[in-house]
């Protein structure tokens, strides 16, 4: 099914109240327009409303606003949802509320079309200060809540802090963060029923997926306990991405205790590994084809008295070369197609979440703690 044009009619308020918000909200649902069965009468149609979770969006511009719309548009038929986006401007000296309420539905094969909400709240002044009080007479009270922040979230404003307590569960991009270290260093603080979801975790499966598959073969996997240098090469940018890839490996693997060393461009750390020392090398490279902070190379190397081996990952577009060798043996090369996702395929993987992800956390406070040694903040 896909977002059809039949539609409640929109609603538009300047100055209004959140009271006003929740009426028009209750208007649509109930026995005012009710038809027979619980469902709503439009265009001589019955629908039937389908959410089935709060999402609260918080943006710092109507542009941004207008792009999470878009999203929430692609993620309609999968995950249809009481959506509340907020744009907060709290410098403003006169305080207001400006609504929009428009009303989607899904046609398809069923005889009945499913609809779901979206609201746009523009807050200013004081009231911008306090959104939690906005925002929960607006929830379906018996769905879950997600709160997404699609850009850099404002760690340091009681804001942030409001609505993390309204949510069950909070998603963010940490490939959005301005102040990395600050950010995972927060998010570590976090708890939740159903955790932190992170868009840029989620990009990393297929690097997760592919590191694992080198050691399946019984060949390569007495190598895996004597892995001694790992390098992640980037597109220059944010470097959320590689920083969580090496968390992610040095806690599975039980490496510990970093330090930094001076190695040339890129950050360079060295670990204690269950055998040997580890160098860690994160590298950025110039490239536009590709998101900044995108992963490009992947280079693991093993030396111990099996003798040594490398595995590699080189990405060109959207193929990547994964290769595995050993001293005095046939290297071993595939290709893999990496997926082309949009952000609202991460998206959609990341609601389908209803469960903290303990990998996940274990591999942000690593990457924290990698980051900060980086800095010489460690």
């Amino acid at each position: 099914m896909t977002p059809d044009s039949l539609t409640l009619p929109p609603w538009d308020a300047r100055g209004t109240s959140v009271a006003a918000v929740a009426d028009e909200l209750a208007r649509r649902w109930t026995a005012a327009t009710a038809a027979p069965g619980g469902t709503v009468a439009e265009k001589g149609m019955a629908v039937a409303r389908a959410s089935v979770m709060n999402l609260i969006v918080f943006v710092p511009t109507p542009a941004a606003a207008d792009r999470a719309l878009d999203l929430l548009l692609a993620l309609g038929n999968r995950h249809p949802s009481r959506a509340i986006i907020l744009i907060a401007e709290a410098n403003e000296a006169a305080g207001s509320i400006d609504a929009q309420i428009r009303t989607h539905c899904l046609t398809g094969a069923a005889e009945t079309p499913t609809c779901y909400d979206q609201v746009i709240l523009t807050v200013r002044g004081e009231a911008a200060r306090h959104l939690d009080g906005i925002v929960a007479p607006l929830v379906i009270h018996d769905l879950p809540t997600h709160v997404w922040w699609p850009d850099d979230p404002p760690l340091a404003d009681p804001i942030f802090d409001q609505l993390v307590e309204i949510g069950d569960r909070v998603m963010v991009d940490t490939a959005d963060f301005a102040d990395l270290l600050t950010g995972l260093r927060r998010l570590g603080t976090i708890r939740h029923r159903s955790g932190v979801g992170d868009l840029c975790w989620e990009r990393l499966a297929p690097w997760q997926e592919v590191t694992a598959e080198f050691f399946d073969a019984p060949r390569f996997r007495r190598y895996l306990p004597n892995l001694s240098r790992l390098t992640v090469s980037y597109a220059a940018g944010p470097s959320a991405a590689a920083y969580l890839y090496a968390g992610w490996l040095a806690t599975r693997l039980g490496w510990r205790r970093v330090h930094r060393t001076d190695d040339g461009p890129g950050d360079h750390l060295r670990l204690e590994g269950q055998y040997q020392m580890i160098e860690i090398n994160l590298v950025p490279e110039a490239n536009s084809e590709h998101r900044p902070g995108e992963i490009l190379h992947l280079r693991l190397r093993a030396h111990g008295e099996a003798g040594s081996a490398e595995f590699l990952v080189d990405r060109t577009d959207d193929l990547a070369a994964v290769v595995s060798n050993e001293d005095g043996m046939t290297a071993r090369m595939r290709h893999m197609v990496l997926p082309d996702e949009s952000d609202a395929d991460v998206l959609r993987r990341q609601l389908s979440a209803g469960h903290r992800d303990l990998v996940y956390e274990d591999a942000l406070r690593a990457a924290a703690i990698l980051l900060g040694e980086a800095r010489g903040t460690g």
